[in-house]
């Protein structure tokens, strides 16, 4: 099986609203109009197929749209799309030299999409997802985590007082209530469980240097001043293949996108004139 046959979420999300979209219209309308036709606009049909396509345009400006919103929203723009080129024809544009250019860089953007697309679907398939996450992440080098609370503190006198009142026997995730001025402060300073490269290194050296249940001095960072207490220390667990199935997907699209560029370049004679010089 390739990977590739299966529909991302977010198509499939988009083709079941299609679905009842269209349930709406009834089986004579059905019959009368193509399949898989979501709207008409004076007999002229938009489909799901021109929905999906419009939605890979215009996803960084509407893909933050609940799924219905956003299949909505891109009905509509498809209909304005189909109302102005209508107009376009019946004023003559079909011939312009503007229209022109315009066609001719988009059937280059699309030959470019279906052709990379193409070579995609050959390079990336299940058996390589499977055999990645097996060598790098099943396999892979075991890291370390913690599980710590800290209370973010202005300077380094706050930070003492602190640790002299944990001295004294205060309950560390009250203080953190209390005093700390990160945005943990309102869950008694818990960031969870943390690789020691997911924080800044004055924060990780030091906390990683911490047994569960110990509590640093105060240490700053470019935050402030921190006071640390380790909560725990384990091997981060190793996440099942389903969980991390799409993010590896997209790394071996990435990586294989980027060779295939790679070769063709290296086989062409790439010529840059009159390049703008950036500045100094």
């Amino acid at each position: 099986m390739q990977l590739h046959q299966a529909l991302p979420i977010r198509q499939i999300s988009l083709a079941t609203l299609a679905l009842v979209f269209l349930s709406g219209l009834g089986a004579a309308a059905q019959n009368q109009i193509p399949e898989g036709t979501v709207a008409t606009v004076d007999g002229i049909a938009i489909t799901y197929n021109d929905v999906s396509l419009v939605e890979d345009e215009l996803m960084a400006v509407y893909g933050q749209l609940p799924e219905e919103q956003r299949f909505q929203t891109l009905v509509g723009y498809m209909v304005n799309r189909v109302l102005a080129s209508e107009a376009a024809k019946k004023a003559g544009l079909e011939d312009d030299a503007d229209v022109a250019k315009l066609k001719a860089f988009m059937e280059r953007k699309a030959l470019q999409d279906v052709y990379v697309a193409k070579m995609l679907m050959e390079r990336v398939r299940e058996e390589d997802v499977t055999a990645y996450y097996d060598k790098e992440i099943k396999n892979g080098p075991v890291e370390e985590e913690l599980r710590a609370r800290h209370i973010l503190l202005d300077n380094r006198e706050a930070a003492d007082a602190v640790v002299a009142d944990l001295d004294k026997g205060a309950d560390f995730a009250a203080l953190a209530k209390e005093r700390s001025k990160g945005p943990s402060g309102p869950s008694g300073g818990d960031l969870g469980y943390f690789s020691k490269q997911s924080m800044v290194p004055a924060f990780s050296d030091a906390a990683f240097k911490l047994a569960a249940g110990e509590t640093s001095p105060p240490v700053q960072t470019q935050f402030g001043w921190h006071v640390i207490r380790v909560e725990d220390r384990r091997n981060r667990p190793v996440p099942p293949l389903d969980q991390v199935r799409d993010q590896i997907f997209q790394l071996l699209i990435s990586e294989a996108q980027r060779d295939i560029y790679d070769e063709m370049r290296a086989k062409a004679a790439v010529d840059f004139v009159n390049m703008p010089r950036l500045s100094e």
